[in-house]
């Protein structure tokens, strides 16, 4: 499988809850034989280039995304900011999702840049691939409407994200995803909703998290980190809601980032100086 669902310390400027480095994700992804980084942090597209970078070094695939907050509307005071993954197939396709991102800063910004259904819906569904990202996704309480309003436009370049955490909510949720998958015909996909590399990090997260004074409360229980294969099959096998098939192919379906197009950045495009002369 493949880890597109993570978060580096560039994170933090919107949510702060990491201390690593996008250099780390780079190291994991080689050592247990995954193949890309992306580029997905909460709120914006990350520091791309660096990330872009780090794929040529250590020869994996540039994947360029975010997990963007969204509203129904974000011309309205709505502090909802529920969550959704966003990655590019296409250059087409990233520049249509720095374009919406760009709109969520310029006209949707109430606390948090915001994206809301009608960008959502502006996307082209054939340059982009969106999943319903972590529980923070699920707000609303015609959310199943917007699932099926998402998947009727995106089509098979919309999944629905199951992660693994082993609480009551996550499990309630999986098996509501479970039901959704089977009703509208919607794939299942894993999303590893990374913090930090190894388990002993999560020491370092919480020495963020308490320099802010933030605590998050819903989130024991969790898993943060960024597992092998065979851990990521076992925690969902201790959750019990799916079946080792149905986590296997949702595992499989991460590879879909491997078919998307190799997106190449322009090193010559600059911003103009301040001083010509």
């Amino acid at each position: 499988m493949q880890n597109y669902h993570r978060h580096s310390s560039y994170s933090n400027i919107f949510t702060p809850d990491s201390s690593v480095l996008n250099e780390e994700y780079a190291k994991r992804a080689v050592e247990i034989g995954h193949k890309i980084i992306s580029s997905v942090e909460h709120g914006f597209q990350g520091y791309y280039y660096e990330t872009f970078e780090l794929a040529k070094k250590y020869n994996l695939k540039f994947i360029f995304g975010a997990e963007a907050y969204w509203v129904k509307d974000m011309l309205d005071k709505d502090r909802t900011n529920a969550h959704i993954i966003l990655l590019a197939k296409t250059e087409k396709g990233r520049c249509s999702i720095n374009r919406i991102l760009s709109d969520a800063n310029e006209f949707g910004y109430y606390f948090k840049p915001r994206i809301d259904i009608k960008s959502l819906l502006s996307l082209p569904p054939d340059d982009v691939f969106i999943t319903s990202a972590c529980i923070g996704f699920w707000h609303y309480e015609d959310i199943d409407n917007i699932v099926e309003q998402l998947h009727n436009h995106f089509k098979n370049n919309f999944m629905l994200e199951i992660q693994y955490h082993l609480t009551e909510k996550q499990k309630e949720l999986n098996r509501h995803i479970l039901e959704l998958s089977t009703k509208l015909n919607i794939e299942l996909i894993v999303g590893m909703d990374s913090h930090y590399i190894y388990p002993e990090q999560s020491k370092e997260r919480e020495y963020v998290l308490e320099a802010k004074g933030i605590h998050y409360e819903d989130e024991d229980g969790w898993f943060l980190d960024y597992p092998d294969d065979d851990t990521t099959i076992q925690r969902f096998l201790e959750q019990g809601v799916l079946s080792e098939e149905q986590i296997t192919k949702a595992m499989d379906n991460t590879n879909i980032v491997l078919t998307f197009d190799n997106i190449e950045l322009n090193d010559d495009i600059k911003l103009p100086t301040l001083y010509p002369n």
